[in-house]
């Protein structure tokens, strides 16, 4: 099979292709950590910083919890759109029952297990102890929503799978606004601080599953046969195992970095906890930003992939990868010019300003580090290859270790080893695409 120039020019009929797939998860992405930054504002306007720090506390773990198991839509999204692109029904709809099973299964275990799971975590997190109490009770209402929220991970892969970019922006700006408006009125209006952040995040994720459920149902209609075939399966459960046993452990790799950051970070005091929440709200809006091209590549891509078409499947890759890098241009100028208006929209506690400002210039050079990683996970996903974003994020990890216990620990060594981990986990990823292209191990 012949390979095209690497940088092959997609046409413009492309250029239009993957950007009408892309603006509807770029606004559904944006849903994700615009709930993160109204809770952080919420939390960051009360009387003391222990509120905020709690809930950063909190949802890092909660992440932790329910990222850990991120392939139920990852994996699901590229053979599906495989299957799609093949025309293949019955495989569409393994690729729908099978995910789906097994996030009802990984959903119950983890409430069984959140007597053991949530002070295990909450003691890691080194927070103090009136922080450590305000996480454990947003933790012990929060994770009842478990099942609905990995399931809703596998709903999201399919239609994203099948080229569908609007169903997981139905899905995701609904659960979101669900759970603002819920934040607002359960902690302004009755006082329920950290509770209230809770409960009203474990009503919005029912409110999710259950439009992802109807949004489903509706493409289903027309397939001819929905047979639940365990001897037919099974290849396809091989597969999943395989595949979504790499981007286990990847996954856990990224979620145990920021658990990391977090920990480090509260170990340094809650003002710098609360400082370095600030920063990372930024770094999570950017990642849900970027990951708006890189899930275009995994539809695009994998669609690409099961119609067999080579060359079109190296300009999709170029024309995301054009987007994702003017998008991350803008983002690094957008922060170094407007932090301090995007610090004030979440905050009024001057000390935790004042730390704030100072750590800056660390992460403004975040987007255009990270966007390469962003968009190659998405075509790796596309291509079925998540063992090169398992190596990627390992190599990552391990350089961000290797900074900071070899320096004298300080926040901005801790900032500096996050970017650490950002650049080698890019230039991994490049030497990845560069070899599988070499091999054409995408057919």
């Amino acid at each position: 099979m012949s390979r095209p120039s690497l940088l092959i020019a997609p046409t413009k009929s492309q250029l239009q292709s993957i950007w009408l797939l892309a603006w509807p998860l770029m606004l559904s992405n944006l849903s994700v950590p615009l709930l993160g930054l109204v809770d952080t504002a919420i939390m960051g306007h009360l009387s003391h910083a222990r509120y905020l720090a709690a809930v950063t506390v909190g949802s890092t773990i909660i992440s932790f919890a329910y990222w850990a198991f991120g392939f139920l839509r990852m994996g699901t999204v590229g053979l599906t759109a495989q299957a799609y692109g093949a025309q293949d029904e019955p495989r569409q709809w393994q690729m729908l029952y099978l995910p789906g099973l097994l996030g009802a299964l990984i959903g119950t275990l983890i409430i069984a297990l959140s007597p053991v799971f949530i002070p295990t975590a909450v003691s890691y997190m080194q927070a103090a102890e009136e922080v450590n109490l305000l996480a454990t009770t947003y933790l012990s209402i929060r994770i009842f929503s478990a099942p609905a929220v990995l399931m809703t991970y596998v709903a999201i892969g399919w239609l994203l799978g099948r080229q569908d970019s609007h169903g997981p922006l139905l899905i995701l700006v609904l659960t979101n606004i669900s759970n603002i408006v819920l934040n607002l009125i359960l902690v302004l209006g009755y006082k329920l601080q950290v509770a209230g952040v809770a409960w009203g995040s474990l009503m919005a994720d029912y409110i999710g599953f259950a439009v992802a459920a109807w949004l489903v149902w509706r493409q289903l209609r027309p397939f001819a046969k929905l047979n639940i075939s365990w001897h037919q399966s099974q290849v396809i459960i091989g597969r999943l195992l395989g595949l979504n046993g790499y981007l286990f452990v990847r996954t856990l790799i990224l979620l145990l970095v920021f658990a990391f950051i977090t920990a480090q970070s509260a170990s340094m005091g809650t003002q710098v906890l609360a400082a370095n929440t600030l920063l990372l709200q930024y770094i999570t809006l950017l990642a849900y930003f970027l990951d708006g091209f890189a899930h275009a590549a995994e539809a695009s891509c994998g669609e690409k992939i099961g119609r067999r078409q080579v060359t079109a499947f190296y300009q999709s890759v170029n024309a995301t990868g054009l987007f994702s890098l003017l998008l991350a241009i803008v983002a690094c100028l957008g922060f170094y010019w407007l932090h301090e208006l995007f610090f004030a929209l979440l905050t009024n506690l001057p000390e935790v300003l004042t730390l704030a400002k100072t750590y800056v210039i660390w992460v403004v050079w975040v987007p255009i580090i990270s966007v390469w990683s962003y968009l190659l996970d998405g075509v790796f996903i596309a291509g079925a290859q998540s063992k090169a974003m398992l190596h990627s994020a390992w190599c990552g990890a391990l350089a961000m270790l290797l900074i900071w216990y070899t320096g004298e620990p300080n926040n901005d060594l801790l900032w500096l080893a996050l970017l650490g981990f950002f650049l080698l986990r890019a230039i991994v990823a490049i030497g990845f695409y560069l070899y599988l292209r070499q091999r054409q191990a995408w057919w």
